[in-house]
């Protein structure tokens, strides 16, 4: 029995982040359960998988990780002389991009790994991810119509494979954080006048 529960565990586990990420359309207050206990997750993964252990410390204690702070740094200074609130470049970094980068190109890389390849791992994990963010397609219809419905699933999938090439090329997930942080943060510059188009293909 205990070994049928170690072999669900890791699923187990993603179904209850993906379902706290879905529950915040219903309610805010889910998004403060998301953000809290997701990192709780993270933390008993890495203690209690051996795969995981066994990677955290190579995938976390990285030189790449300076290339991230570098970008933070730098995005601080520029949401600060441009007065658009630097509190924001650490929300972000944060959520979305830590605790996604953390889970999609860590975490579920390592789980999948156990039956699949690094490259069938990284297609499922991109899968996983458009089906993540689905939610807002599931809640928000009418918000992404005609095209950007298609574009919003085909954008969100082909980026978490992009970040999932840069987490298999360096081994670690801050390349493709920094990516995606600085894609994340670009769009508070763009023009209004391009309307619904950045929403849809700046990937989230």
């Amino acid at each position: 029995m205990r070994l049928n529960i170690e072999k669900f565990l890791p699923f187990l586990l993603e179904a209850a982040i993906f379902a706290m990420f879905y529950l915040i359309q219903v309610n805010v207050y889910f998004y403060y359960l998301y953000i809290g206990a997701t990192p709780l997750i993270f933390i008993f993964s890495s203690v209690h998988f051996s795969d995981v252990r066994g990677a955290i410390y190579k995938v976390l204690l990285n030189n790449d990780l300076v290339i991230l702070a570098t970008a933070i740094l730098l995005w601080l200074f520029l949401f600060a002389a441009t007065h658009n609130g630097p509190l924001y470049v650490f929300e972000t970094a944060y959520y979305p991009v830590f605790l996604e980068e953390f889970n999609f190109r860590f975490l579920l890389i390592t789980f999948l790994r156990r039956k699949y390849s690094l490259g069938q791992s990284i297609v499922i994990q991109g899968v996983l991810y458009a089906l993540f963010y689905s939610s807002f397609l599931l809640f928000y219809p009418t918000g992404y119509p005609g095209v950007f419905f298609e574009l919003f699933i085909i954008d969100n999938f082909s980026m978490a494979i992009v970040y999932g090439l840069l987490y298999y090329l360096r081994k670690n997930f801050y390349i493709a954080a920094t990516l995606h942080l600085s894609l994340y943060l670009i769009s508070v510059f763009l023009p209004a006048s391009l309307g619904w188009f950045p929403q849809i293909t700046t990937p989230v």
